[in-house]
């Protein structure tokens, strides 16, 4: 299990002009009955709607296998680095979404298996 497919297939819908995974490890600590999620960030090179300068966005992935359903549960935050428009996030901001991340991702709970097919 990858989350270097769904990275990539995240990239392709973005149409990234480059991307790239800077870190994966699973997370042990979840909720009970849900699996532990493989967590990845990376970043994507975006140009967005004809702007000049691309953005640059951070890319945190929690991939969650549900095996018994043979599926994948994937959750994303983008976190804009540089934006044209002004909307980007400090390094201090950063850290603090990736604190929130992190929390969101060993709290996320699946109670209802039977909403995946």
């Amino acid at each position: 299990m990858d989350p270097r497919f769904h990275f990539d297939s995240l990239a392709h819908d973005n149409s990234a002009l480059h991307s790239e995974v800077l870190s994966t490890n699973i997370l042990c600590e979840t909720q009970k009955d849900t699996p532990a999620p493989i967590m990845l960030e990376g970043f994507q090179t975006v140009a967005k709607f004809n702007r000049q300068t691309p953005d640059r966005v951070t890319i945190l992935m929690a991939l969650y296998r549900i095996e018994s359903k043979d599926t994948d549960l994937v959750v994303t935050f983008n976190v804009p680095l540089q934006s044209e428009d002004g909307g980007a996030v400090d390094e201090a901001g950063l850290v603090q979404i990736k604190q929130e991340f992190e929390t969101f991702a060993r709290s996320l709970g699946i109670v209802d298996y039977g909403l995946f097919a």
